[in-house]
């Protein structure tokens, strides 16, 4: 496992700083790629040496408001006719966009903060702050501070993950013992009631 592991952040950490500017992009974009996990990568990184932990912070930072202003920037300019061909061509969810569009509705730009955090939302609230044609300075604000604490976090827990390397994995390997002992159990209770019920 810890093999496993090394390989894995050695082959993210092969794209080097640009790795994560790109892989926020796409996050900031709302696009299906787990941003998040590249962050951790790179926080594991920082911590064993291989990366500078402020470098990565911030083209994270850098790299997600460049995605997330994109993609205001288009659905202000092109509407909700775009955003709803975006939708059909299931690139973004619709479900998302019309819960979004109500908080944002209620809130204002005040969700963008802890929008940055739940993922049905975080996907596509810059579009519908667009189409909304929120306060461009504000869009930034807030979304600079939601991004910030969102990407500092992800980040952080990488780089404490590969402080306390040896400590995470033991755990994880311990819980899935246990999981395992429970799903066995649940397995056996279910074929023994199946056979008592027949």
């Amino acid at each position: 496992m810890f093999d496993w592991f090394g390989w894995m952040a050695d082959s993210v950490l092969s794209l080097g700083y640009v790795g994560v500017f790109l892989a926020l992009v796409l996050e900031g974009l709302g696009l299906p790629f787990p941003g998040d996990v590249a962050m951790a990568f790179y926080g594991f990184a920082a911590a064993r040496g291989d990366v500078h932990l402020g470098a990565v912070m911030g083209c994270s930072l850098v790299g997600y408001m460049t995605g997330s202003t994109i993609a205001y920037t288009v659905s202000r300019k092109f509407g909700g006719h775009w955003l709803d061909t975006m939708s059909h061509r299931m690139l973004l969810n619709q479900r998302s966009v019309m819960s979004t569009s109500g908080l944002i509705r209620r809130y204002g730009a005040w969700l963008l903060i802890p929008g940055r955090f739940l993922p049905g939302v975080r996907s596509v609230s810059s579009y519908v702050a667009g189409i909304s044609r929120m306060d461009f300075q504000a869009f930034l604000l807030y979304t600079g501070i939601g991004a910030a604490l969102w990407c500092a976090g992800w980040v952080a827990l990488g780089f404490w993950c590969g402080e306390h390397l040896t400590a995470v994995l033991h755990g994880v390997q311990s819980s899935l013992a246990y999981v395992l002992a429970g799903v066995l159990v649940a397995l056996v209770g279910f074929l023994w009631y199946r056979r008592k019920a027949r």
